[in-house]
Parts: structure tokens; C-alpha cells; sequence
């Protein structure tokens, strides 16, 4: 697994190209192993959800969990925005596409902010390294002036009730820095590259 660094994202986030096998019947792609990740990095729960054109699920924030997210199907923009305080990109949000057609497996670390936008039909497989819990959902709306992602949209065509009535950003960047873990605990892929 080469560990991709690409420019213009958050610190730590990741995107890691996915090998695709194909043949007759089809393909075949491995989306995950604990080996790539030095610490194991173990998911602990995986998700399945498809998503309709003009769905926008986020702008969501975890303290103590990281992401790990592949597109099975269509694609996402993933819009990021780091919120740590101590992170050289601290401020940073981007929007960077994800696309079945070009497998890869990305990584999110806590206190990353994200929020998925969907143009076209999508269904996407995404891991957490601890089960869900409601405390560690933390959000805001996609919408707020804090919220610096550049959209590549005016208004999204679905949103989920508890998006449309999330508090603000200021809320939960406070509660972040409540709940976010040391910046010790940061695991790092073989090879001795931080992902972090």
C-alpha cells in the first residue's frame, strides 16, 4: 500500500489507491486490511449507504473515531475542513473527488471535519474505528460561515432532518476541543509515514 499524500488537503487525510482486478466475471477490489496501517488502525464497523443525485449528508465532525471511506458506485465530493487547533492546516477545507472508477481508500483522522455531496448516485462503504456512539457525532450546519468547504453546489436537493436543524459551527468546534483525544494517539502507515 503506498501511502498517498496529496496536496491541498487537511493534515493526515489520506487517499490510498485501491488495485481493482477484473475479468470475465468482473472485478474485484481489496478495500481494507489493519496491515496498511503501522498501528492496525482496526475498524471496528462498517456502513453500507447509497445516496441519491443532490444528496448531501454532513457537515459532520468526530473526537474519537477515524473514518475510512471507499466509493462502491458513482462518486462523492468530500468536503474536509480541519478543526484542530494544533494541526499545521488547522482552518484548511477542501473538496476532493472520489470516484469508483478510480478506487481508493480514504482516511480521515478525528477532528477533521467532512460532509459528502452527491451529483450523481452513489453508493459508498465507510469504517470506524469505534461503534457509533451519539456523543461522537457531532455536527453543524453545512451552510454556517464557519463552514469553509468550498461546495461545488448552491443548495443540496436531500438533506437529513438532523442536518437541516444541526447547530452551529462555533457549537461544535467548542465541542470538539471537549471531546478530541491528544494528538499523541496517531497511528501511522508501514513504513514509518505519519497519519498524522
Amino acid at each position: 500500500m503506498v501511502d498517498a499524500l496529496p496536496a491541498g488537503l487537511p493534515h493526515g487525510v489520506r487517499k490510498l489507491p485501491l488495485c481493482r482486478i477484473e475479468d470475465s466475471r468482473g472485478s474485484l477490489t481489496e478495500v481494507y486490511r489493519a496491515e496498511w496501517f503501522a498501528a492496525g488502525l482496526p475498524a471496528v464497523q462498517w456502513n453500507a449507504c447509497r445516496s441519491r443525485p443532490g444528496t448531501l449528508r454532513g457537515f459532520h465532525v468526530h473526537a474519537n473515531h477515524h473514518d475510512l471511506l471507499t466509493v462502491l458506485a458513482g462518486r462523492l465530493h468530500l468536503g474536509l475542513q480541519d478543526m484542530r487547533p494544533w494541526s499545521r492546516t488547522y482552518g484548511m477545507a477542501a473538496v476532493t473527488v472520489i470516484d469508483a472508477e478510480d478506487p481508493q481508500l480514504v482516511y480521515i483522522p478525528p477532528g477533521v471535519g467532512h460532509g459528502f455531496w452527491f451529483a450523481v448516485e452513489a453508493a459508498h462503504l465507510y469504517g470506524v474505528t469505534r461503534y457509533w456512539d451519539p456523543a461522537d457525532e457531532l455536527s453543524c450546519r453545512w451552510d454556517d460561515p464557519g463552514v469553509a468547504v468550498p461546495w461545488p453546489f448552491a443548495e443540496p436537493r436531500y438533506l437529513s432532518d438532523k442536518d437541516r436543524a444541526a447547530g452551529s459551527f462555533a457549537n461544535m468546534q467548542t465541542r470538539l476541543l471537549e471531546l478530541l483525544e491528544p494528538p499523541s494517539d496517531v497511528p501511522s502507515l508501514r513504513g514509518g509515514a505519519s497519519i498524522e
